[in-house]
């Protein structure tokens, strides 16, 4: 395998996204509610999802309840950051096996849709942003994978062809797609997939059960 770079989704691929998420949802949940203003913990969730990655969502569902206030905002806020980053961890192995990536001699990029500051705050939290060679966010092309805008940008910044890379994803609709439409090897982190199995399947050129597994995927 001619591979000389290795990209990599962040959420459902490096950190269990969707567990400290909602841990940190159910926090504001509970703060708000011991403000006096009672919020059902499913229903913010399901408001949250409709923009996961946005600074003004909190405030914004209590607008819609006709019950914002500063207080209860705030209160909201400070139990989600601090219950967020207690939850923010990467899954079993991904430091160790990005290093080893490294000391083979890997590029090591980041395709994210989120926005860069925010995946470099992710990043950083978790003692690997140093580890990245690259990192491409939502605003770097405005689009979202399945483009392959961010794809081709990645390739552009490494100066290869999409042939010496391989994109390792959870979702086959967006990250396995918009890899193979560029030309890229696609890698499916399959434990990231089983928690969500959202849109169309796409058949990746490799699976892994565990992200140490890629080490055996490129190492031959």
């Amino acid at each position: 395998m001619d591979i000389k770079a290795i990209t990599f989704d962040l959420d459902m691929t490096l950190i269990d996204f969707m567990k400290f998420k909602r841990r940190g949802s159910d926090a504001a949940a509970n703060a708000m509610t011991k403000t006096g203003f009672k919020v059902d913990k499913d229903e913010l969730f399901k408001f949250y999802m409709h923009d996961i990655e946005g600074d003004t969502v909190f405030g914004e569902f209590l607008k819609s309840k006709n019950n914002y206030s500063e207080r209860i905002l705030a209160a909201g806020i400070n139990a989600y950051l601090k219950e967020k980053h207690k939850h923010l961890q990467t899954y079993p192995g991904v430091k160790k096996t990005l290093l080893k990536l490294k000391e083979l001699g890997f590029k090591i990029v980041l395709i994210t849709d989120a926005p860069r500051l925010k995946a470099f705050m992710r990043l950083d939290s978790l003692g690997i942003a140093e580890l990245f060679d690259i990192v491409v966010g939502f605003e770097d092309t405005g689009t979202r994978k399945p483009s392959q805008l961010p794809f081709e940008k990645a390739l552009k910044l490494l100066n290869l062809k999409p042939s010496q890379a391989m994109h390792v994803g959870d979702w086959p609709e967006r990250d396995i797609l918009g890899a193979k439409e560029v030309g890229m090897k696609t890698c499916l982190a399959e434990y990231g997939w089983n928690s969500h199995k959202l849109g169309k399947w796409i058949e990746p050129d490799y699976k892994i059960k565990t992200f140490e597994d890629i080490v055996s995927i490129v190492n031959v």
